[in-house]
Parts: C-alpha cells; structure tokens; sequence
C-alpha cells in the first residue's frame, strides 16, 4: 500500500511525498488528522478492522487535491470504492462542520484593528478589513432548473463568495448559488451584506476623513454595489482625473489579495478545477471543505510551494443600482486621502 511504504522513507522523503501528492506538509496533514479524529475514529470489531484515520483523511485529501475518481482514490491507499467514496464523504462532511471554527469574520475592535493594519501595508486606502470575489466552481449539468447554472463562459457552475483578509485566509464563505447568478446579487443573498447594511459587523473603528466620518471597508470589484462598508473602483472611461486613477490603483492593490486566495485554494484542491460530478446538494459542501482546508493550511504557516491558477471569474456587468445615501461622498473622501498620502 502507498501510505505504508511512504512510512518506511526518511523525515524529508516523507516530507516531499506529502508535499507532492496532497499539496501539503506532514505537519499539516498530521494537524488535520488530530482535528477530524474525534469525529471519524472508528474501532475494531469482531467482524472486521477500522480504517485508520491516517488512510480516511489521505483518501479524501488525495480525492480533493487531485479530482481524481472515487476508484482511484480508493486503489491509492488499498480501500474499496464504496468504503472510499463512505470515507471522503464523512471527511467533507466534517470539515465543514468545523467551518465557524477556522472561518470567522472579526467581530472585536483587537480583530477589525489586525486586519486594517495587514491592508495597510498593502494599499494606501484606509480601515480596508476585507476584499471580496467570486469565483465559479464548474459542475455536472443539473437535472434540474439546468439554464439557472449556466454561466457567461457557457459552462455549468456553482458560484462562491469568499470575503479574505490581507494574508489571504478566508473571512467568510458563501455557494450554492447557480453559475448564473450576478456577483452583487449574491451578495444581497447571503447574511454578510445584511450583516453590515444593519449594522452588527463593520461598524467600529471609525475614522473622520477632514470631517467625513467613514466606518471599515470591504474592497470589491465594479460589479458590486457601492456602499458605506463597500467600496469599488471608478469605470475605466478615459477620463478618469489623476486622483481618481490614483485611488483604483491602491484598491487593485488590495483586492487582487482575493483572487490570490481563490487562485491557492484552487491550485491546492484542484478538484475544484475539474468538473465536479457530485450530486448538486454535495457540490456546496466540497467548496465549503476546501475552503477551510485552505485556511488550515495558512493557519499552520503551511510553505508548501502551491502553483496558483490564474482564473478570470471577474463579472463584466456593473452594478448600477442606486448606492446608499453616503456612499458617493465617502468615496470622495477616500479619493481625497488617497491624493495625499
């Protein structure tokens, strides 16, 4: 069995099989066999002997940082298909159990302070928290309402919402939603907008601009709306004023944070690149999994070398609808700081 001549090399050998095959270390694999083994231990019976936790999570880890079949998968480590297929199913069931444990969006002033300070080192525009994207996971074609998946690049999808602070770890995650779905519209969709449109998240510190008092930011690109706790760059016309091409490129250099986030998760778990053949109802289930994966991996200072996918999920219709009643003049205000700084 694979897994049990990979035990039999040295420290660094063992180090760069697991480095090669699931795109993580040894550290980081043996982590994550400690957080889901309360859960999927099982023990020996009578009748038969329990699949080691070790095999269970490399089963499933192999299946999603490679796409590879349920088969496959199962023959890399000496298990049936049906026992693999059990396996990576209770695997990703449990992780995203754990969700709320390793994907948080910060809620105290110590947290929210963290995050502008990493956007600070980044950009010049002030209190950014977050940046926010969406990206399209492709998948099987639906039995079901099939035109609602079908995307802009003529293929089947899923969307995700990922909000991602400075190191790239994920705030918050949202899918489910179908491929045709415009970017500000899932927003609207998910509890983070009504979060901060009602006021519970985003709300301190504050910081008075000459008199303009602004609360902290997500970044996003034009497709989303514009509002107090939002910010998006100007239309590229050609006659944007200096100051205004000035403040889109210290927002490009911020937000593109978001797309190197999605571009590793994406490059790590690249069953995430292929297209997923799951039931529609388990599809959400493995973006949430690779998700927390992805920040497990960035948690445990994981320097695996990862080759990041450059995708363009960008949604070329902008979001025209009316902003919230300051938003223009906060957006002014950021111009203004960015000027002079």
């Amino acid at each position: 069995m694979w897994f049990q001549a990979v035990r039999r090399l040295n420290d660094d050998a063992v180090d760069f099989w697991y480095k090669e095959n699931f795109r993580i270390s040894k550290k980081t694999f043996d982590a994550i066999c400690q957080i889901v083994s309360p859960a999927i231990h099982r023990q020996h019976t009578t009748m038969r002997d329990a699949v080691p936790v070790e095999i269970r999570v490399a089963t499933s880890l192999w299946r999603l940082a490679t796409g590879d079949s349920y088969r496959t998968c199962g023959l890399m480590f000496g298990l049936a298909k049906p026992t693999a297929i059990y396996c990576c199913h209770e695997f990703v069931r449990e992780i995203c159990n754990l969700q709320d444990q390793f994907i948080k969006f910060p809620r105290t002033q110590a947290e929210i302070k963290t995050k502008i300070e990493g956007f600070g080192r980044k950009s010049k525009i002030p209190n950014v928290v977050a940046v926010i994207d969406g990206s399209h996971i492709p998948k099987k074609d639906p039995a079901v309402n099939h035109e609602d998946y079908f995307n802009r690049k003529h293929v089947y999808s899923f969307m995700v919402q990922g909000v991602v602070d400075s190191s790239s770890l994920f705030l918050s995650v949202a899918t489910g939603f179908p491929g045709s779905l415009h970017d500000a519209r899932m927003l609207r969709l998910t509890d983070l907008f009504w979060a901060a449109k009602n006021g519970d998240i985003l709300f301190e510190p504050t910081l008075d601009l000459s008199g303009t008092v602004v609360r902290p930011f997500i970044l996003g690109d034009s497709a989303y709306p514009k509002r107090n706790w939002l910010l998006q760059p100007f239309k590229v016309t050609g006659h944007l004023n200096g100051d205004q091409r000035k403040y889109n490129e210290e927002l490009s250099k911020a937000r593109i944070v978001s797309e190197h986030a999605f571009g590793l998760t994406k490059g790590s778990w690249r069953v995430l690149l292929k297209r997923l053949d799951e039931d529609s109802d388990r599809v959400p289930s493995t973006i949430i999994a690779c998700c927390v994966l992805h920040n497990i991996c960035i948690l445990e200072n994981d320097d695996t070398p990862i080759d990041i996918v450059d995708s363009d999920d960008d949604d070329n219709e902008r979001d025209d609808g009316p902003p919230c009643d300051d938003a223009d003049d906060i957006q002014a205000a950021i111009v203004q700081w960015v000027a002079n700084h």
